[in-house]
């Protein structure tokens, strides 16, 4: 990983950090049992009876902007960092468009992507092995 000073958001950081702001938000403004969440089946799950990769990450979002914790990472640990690291980047970014000069830029490298996917696997196991079917 790198820092450098930062200048203006990339294209892309701007984009997540829309997107991270907009699921944050309707994890606070729809309840779970909501028919628009409610009707909605995972279709690897009902083919395979195995949870996906992102199980857990709806309820994790929802309980983590209300401050249940526990019960975030029980429905999921890496949708749970996720949140938060939503929340950052959000926050992140709308520091780096006020142009601010302490605000730096950090680059993933190869480590970070690796991390990134030996999180996902790990979380997977959690999930399926807490919800085994």
């Amino acid at each position: 990983m790198r820092i450098a000073r930062a200048g203006p958001p990339s294209i892309h950081a701007a984009a997540f950090a829309g997107v991270a702001a907009m699921l944050l938000l309707a994890a606070t403004a729809l309840p779970l049992d909501a028919p628009v969440l409610a009707l909605f089946a995972c279709p690897f799950r009902t083919a395979t009876g195995w949870p996906c990769l992102g199980c857990g990450f709806t309820h994790a979002f929802q309980f983590a902007v209300r401050g249940q914790l526990g019960a975030a990472l029980g429905a999921s640990p890496l949708g749970t960092l996720l949140a938060f690291a939503g929340a950052a980047h959000a926050s992140w970014t709308a520091l780096r468009f006020a142009g601010l000069p302490w605000a730096p830029a950090i680059a993933a490298g190869t480590r970070m992507r690796w991390a990134c996917a030996v999180a996902l696997a790990a979380n997977w196991i959690f999930v399926a092995v807490r919800t085994r079917p």
